[in-house]
């Protein structure tokens, strides 16, 4: 097989390669480098492997097999995973690291992170900044910003790439300096991340409440050489609570459509995304609902099955959904689950949504907790409260406090106040949320003088919205 077939395959993501490519990755006859492009491409859309297969593959003797287990390991396998991202003499401490970007934002696993930064060797280092893309950790802005200024190109653009996810003054002033490096990709990268930082800064200083963004712009002061704003502010118009309005996009495809291409083996993504995404499925008679959904939910395309779960909640089958949750593809799982929260509740629902929510990660487990919420309402509290006190994952703690302010759950929210005072688990998401519970249900409580200090631009606007509403 030619690079530029595999390159084919990555393209198409098709489900049918799967098993074939998976063939080549245990075909010991194969050359190593063509056993790990398999693996490679794989990685990029197979996400139907399991923890018995994972554990099962690194238990082989055989190094590509057993990288290839690394490369699909989850949370599920931080036992595994974890010594060998920790291991600077591990020939695959860098994949383990990498491995770790997706599912690993709880603070346990961040100091390992931040380790890697400082490694000997830039491979390890890059695939560290990388890693820490989606997790924001406050604790890793520092090595971060010493990366961006790495020696070797491939770590500062990882890292400069990293910090467009850390509005924070000095993040701003240090990238703002590095758009004159006397590397053209560096200025480069340097200049894309200054460009979204300072969007961000301006943007909140703008329209709102013009207390809270003169608050605002008088902490953006010492960086008013590198940001703009209009001398007026635009008054956001106060928000007016209403009938819930659901907004449904076109009319969906009739059924025989909708039967011609489930039949077609070989129709793209990109016709399935234009037919099932966005449509407005209520229109189908009770049996036409009935005959596709049999065959959405039971159809071998797990692209299908991902994008049918919109049609399944339109027509309010929730037993089908619930069928999904189970699937074997993570991407369907999580999309059955997402859509299980505009279904009308159900006591069934609520207890699958709990018994999943242990092993789920990011925003799978931020939906999981909605929809947990949505079929149980307000006899959720107790247990939202308990999990914003003391549940490790900083996802589950701020959609915590998000769903109790959003059944007006006061009492509660008060109570978790004293959480303000505590430094940042890993961002600081969960004092943001709690600021605009705050502010939104009209408590008030003493704040502690660090939140003042903090160099983090949402956090500061929370402060300044919070403290606009109380004076």
């Amino acid at each position: 097989m030619t690079p530029e077939d595999f390159d084919e395959l990555a393209r198409a993501e098709d489900y049918r390669s799967i098993p074939r490519l998976r063939a080549m990755v245990f075909d010991t006859t194969l050359p190593e480098s063509v056993r790990d492009r398999a693996s490679r491409v794989l990685d990029g859309f197979d996400d139907t492997t399991t923890g018995e297969q994972r554990r099962t593959w690194w238990a082989s003797d055989d190094p590509v097999v057993r990288k290839h287990a690394v490369r699909f390991m989850t949370r599920a396998e931080a036992d595994i995973l974890l010594p060998v991202a920790c291991d600077d003499t591990h020939p695959m401490q860098a994949r383990a690291l990498a491995s770790m970007g997706f599912g690993f934002r709880e603070a346990e696993f961040m100091p390992v992170l931040i380790r890697a930064l400082t490694h000997y060797d830039p491979v390890v280092r890059a695939a560290t900044a990388a890693a820490l893309y989606w997790y924001e950790p406050v604790a890793a802005e520092t090595g971060l910003l010493a990366a961006a200024h790495d020696e070797t190109f491939e770590v500062a653009a990882e890292a400069i790439d990293t910090l467009r996810y850390y509005p924070t003054q000095r993040v701003l002033r240090s990238v703002a300096v590095l758009r004159a490096h006397a590397d053209r990709r560096i200025a480069e990268a340097a200049t894309n991340t200054f460009d979204d930082l300072r969007d961000s800064f301006e943007s909140l200083v703008t329209e709102g409440d013009p207390k809270a963004i003169a608050r605002l712009r008088d902490w953006m002061r010492p960086v008013r050489d590198l940001v703009a704003w209009p001398e007026e502010i635009t008054v956001r118009a106060p928000h007016r609570f209403g009938p819930r309005r659901i907004l449904r996009g076109p009319g969906a495809v009739t059924e025989s459509v909708l039967l011609a291409l489930l039949d077609d083996p070989d129709v793209d993504r990109e016709a399935l995304d234009q037919a099932l995404r966005g449509r407005d499925w209520t229109g189908y008679e009770p049996a036409a609902r009935t005959r596709s959904a049999a065959r959405l939910v039971a159809h071998p395309n797990p692209v299908v099955r991902d994008f049918g779960c919109a049609a399944l909640a339109d027509w309010g089958r929730s037993d089908d959904l619930m069928r999904l949750v189970g699937d074997v593809s993570s991407t369907v799982r999580k999309s059955a689950m997402y859509h299980l929260a505009a279904l009308p509740a159900e006591p069934a629902v609520a207890e699958l949504a709990w018994r999943y929510l242990p092993d789920a990660t990011g925003t799978a487990a931020q939906e999981t907790l909605r929809t947990y919420c949505a079929h149980l309402g307000p006899a959720a509290v107790p247990r939202l409260a308990d999990l914003v006190r003391s549940d490790p994952r900083e996802d589950v703690r701020y959609e915590g406090v998000h769903l109790l302010v959003k059944l007006h759950a006061a009492d509660e929210i008060r109570g978790l106040a004293d959480i303000l005072a505590e430094p940042p688990g890993v961002t600081w998401a969960v004092h943001n949320t709690l600021l605009d519970g705050l502010g939104e249900l009209g408590i008030t409580v003493a704040l502690p003088p660090h939140l003042a200090a903090a160099d983090d631009l949402h956090l500061q606007h929370s402060l300044a919205e919070y403290l606009a509403r109380q004076s």
